[in-house]
């Protein structure tokens, strides 16, 4: 099992019908592909969490460098995971305008400050601690 972190900067202020018709997308693909994560929204910038088979997964993040939606796409972190932390999400969703930033203690100055501002190196960073935050807080399986 395969982990990647990635973030970038939309090209342009994604409306919410724009963003819901990315993730129609990614869940799709990605279910076909058995990849599963996150996909945080903030401010123009993006975060995502991809995890499964290595091939799959890099043949995924060649395709997203190549989106015209965004740019600067920086990869911070991919190595070798034991287990999926978001296994039940062919792609979970955050668009933090939608977040109570009191849920986030800690956390809330990340994104003042921006995505790019989070320590995303290795598998036990201060990124990835965001995203799984963002996973207890705000996502059900239900």
């Amino acid at each position: 099992m395969h982990e990647l972190i990635y973030t970038s900067v939309a090209n342009w202020d994604l409306s919410t019908q724009e963003l819901t018709e990315l993730l129609d997308q990614s869940r799709i693909k990605n279910a076909r592909l058995n990849i599963t994560g996150i996909l945080v929204y903030h401010d123009r910038g993006f975060m995502q969490l991809l995890e499964g088979d290595k091939k799959a997964i890099f043949e995924l993040y060649d395709t997203i460098c190549e989106d015209e939606r965004h740019t600067s796409v920086q990869l911070f972190w991919n190595g070798e995971i034991e287990d999926r932390s978001f296994e039940d999400w062919a792609m979970a969703f955050i668009n933090t305008s939608e977040v109570d930033l009191g849920k986030l203690e800690g956390y809330s100055r990340y994104l003042e400050d921006g995505m790019a501002a989070l320590n995303l190196t290795g598998n036990e960073s201060t990124g990835r601690e965001f995203l799984n935050v963002l996973r207890e807080s705000y996502l059900t399986t239900a």
